[in-house]
Formats: structure tokens, C-alpha cells, sequence
């Protein structure tokens, strides 16, 4: 007698979007069933004080009324809410989250830095073990997160996290801090590398080639950029000398020259400081080509609650 599997949803409050995805297990492999994203851009919502606006609090509430509304849909055997780095920092997030909380009827677990790393590695190691058979138990992957308010790192092997780190590292603000004002140029630009050159310091050398056998891209942002790439001609694996033609596309705009195509609602200082993280992490890593494979820090969620791990524990 066949059973059903049951359907899960991970739902990832992050710092530049809401992230749903509900799914389940076929074959071992995820199926995902219903997805939804609403780029709300909280990071850059904070004000001095570090707290979030009123107005951001309110389209955040906006947005989780309609995503409980589509969780209502499914007969779901578990939820898992998480939040990144922005509800970590937000010197108001105790007013936030127990109204977040009431909205959607679920609790919201706020991860460290470490957690998001694990669960972004974790959500990878699920996917490709079902996508090839190329990447065995014992290849070291190098998994990268970047987000609105912080940067992950996680190193392991098959489905075993061996090295974790969290910079305190976002494109919102690294935006804020060398593209605010409208002023996009080449020395803002090579200023925005070396300061995330030196963020990583003294984990640079857990990390670099003699670490690892592959390097991937897992978030919102290095997806967009990989978009951005293509919608631009220059299609293919991510590589230092693709991200820097797009970066002199990007600065040509910035002075006034041809947008680039497929910039659509994105914010040309985002992509800008996108950019300059994506290329000061595959400079002082030393990486020459990175992967950017479909599934992240959701899926790593949505295993966590089929396997049971504990990678949401304090």
C-alpha cells in the first residue's frame, strides 16, 4: 500500500527578500511543489539607529498575510521559518517577530550566521547528490551565501559540514558604504574588492584551493548575477573575467553609459556591490570558476526537517 509523502514548507524571512518554497521527497529527490519571493530589501531599510522602519514593517506584515495564505493551500506535514541576518541585527526585531510569528502561525527560528552557513551547505550537498553522479561522498565543496546583510561560508564534504564562517559582509551595506550618493565608479568599486579582501582575514586560508575541489554559489544574489551575466552575453560558469566585464558595464552606467540589460527593479548600486563581493571572495580564494547549482539555504531548511538534523540548535 503506497503512502503519500508528506509536503514540507521553508520559509526564509532574509535581508533582501521573503524566500517560500514548499516541497517533497520523490525518489529521494525534492520535487518542489510551490515557490514565492518578495524582494522587500529590509537590510536597507534600517535606519542610524538600527532599527527597521515602520512602513518596512508593515509591507514585511503585508507580505506574510499573503504567504500564509498560500501555506493554506497545501496539507502540510511541517513548517520552518527562519530568519537572516537582518532580523539578527535589528535593534527592533523583538517588536517584529512575535507579530511575524501571530501573522503566519508558525514560530520564527532567527539563525546565526554558522546556521544559515550550514543549512545553505546542507540544501546544496541535497541537490547534487541527486543531480550527478560526478560529485562523489568524499569531493570538498566550498558553498557561498551571499545576502542584503552578511556573507556564509561552509566547507564539507557529501553531506558532512567540516568549516563554517559568517562575515559580517551584505551588499546593502556595502552599497550604503562606497556607492550611497549615486557615486558608481571604477575607485569606489576597487575599494568595495579590497574591503571585502580584507573582511576575510584569517579564514582565508581554510577556504582557499588546497581546501576544496569545487566551489558553489548558493543565494539570491549570486543567482541574480548569474542572470545578469547572460541577459548581458556573457553566458557560461561564473568567472572572474565575466563578473569584471559586467562590472565595467555596471560602472559605465554608473557614468552615465548604457544600462545594462535585465536590471528590470534591481538597484544598480546592489548589483555594483554585488559584484565587487562576489569578485574580492573569488580573488583572495582564489577561485577561478564557481558553480551555481539550484537549490540553498530553503532546501537546506527543508532537509533539516526531513532528516532531522540539528542545525537550527543554539
Amino acid at each position: 500500500m503506497s503512502t503519500t509523502p508528506p509536503i514540507h514548507a521553508a520559509l526564509v524571512l532574509g535581508s533582501d527578500s521573503f524566500r517560500l518554497l514548499v516541497g517533497t521527497v520523490e525518489d529521494g529527490a525534492l520535487r518542489p511543489l510551490d515557490s514565492f519571493h518578495a524582494p522587500l530589501r529590509l537590510a536597507a531599510a534600517l535606519d542610524a539607529q538600527g532599527c527597521l522602519s515602520p512602513e518596512a514593517m508593515d509591507s514585511a506584515f503585508d507580505c506574510l498575510r499573503t504567504i500564509r495564505a498560500r501555506l493554506s493551500d497545501h496539507a502540510l506535514a511541517a513548517v520552518r521559518v527562519v530568519a537572516t541576518s537582518t532580523l539578527r541585527m535589528a535593534r527592533n526585531s523583538h517588536l517584529f517577530l512575535p507579530a511575524a510569528q501571530q501573522l503566519l502561525g508558525h514560530p520564527v527560528h532567527v539563525l546565526t550566521g554558522e546556521q544559515e552557513a550550514v543549512l545553505t551547505y546542507l540544501g546544496v550537498a541535497d541537490g547534487t547528490a541527486h543531480e550527478s553522479a560526478a560529485h562523489e561522498s568524499d569531493t570538498r565543496t566550498l558553498v557561498l551565501g551571499i545576502g542584503g546583510g552578511s556573507t556564509q561560508l561552509a566547507l564539507g564534504t557529501g553531506r558532512h559540514v567540516q568549516k563554517v564562517a559568517s562575515l559580517g559582509l551584505g551588499t546593502s551595506r556595502l552599497a550604503l558604504t562606497f556607492f550611497s550618493g549615486g557615486r558608481i565608479d571604477a575607485v569606489s568599486f576597487a575599494a568595495a574588492i579590497a574591503s571585502t579582501r580584507a573582511k576575510l582575514g584569517d579564514e582565508t586560508p581554510a577556504f582557499g584551493p588546497g581546501r576544496r575541489d569545487r566551489a558553489c554559489g548558493a543565494s539570491g544574489t549570486i543567482h541574480t548575477l548569474a542572470r545578469l551575466l547572460a541577459d548581458n552575453d556573457l553566458a557560461g560558469p561564473i568567472t572572474r573575467a565575466r563578473l569584471e566585464s559586467l562590472a565595467a558595464r555596471a560602472l559605465g552606467q554608473g557614468g552615465g553609459g548604457a544600462p545594462l540589460a535585465g536590471l528590470g527593479h534591481l538597484r544598480l548600486r546592489d548589483v555594483t556591490a554585488a559584484l565587487a563581493i562576489l569578485l574580492g571572495l573569488m580573488e583572495e580564494l582564489e577561485i577561478e570558476e564557481l558553480e551555481v547549482p539550484k537549490t540553498g539555504l530553503r532546501a537546506g531548511v527543508l532537509a533539516e526537517l526531513r532528516h532531522g538534523r540539528a542545525a537550527l540548535a543554539a
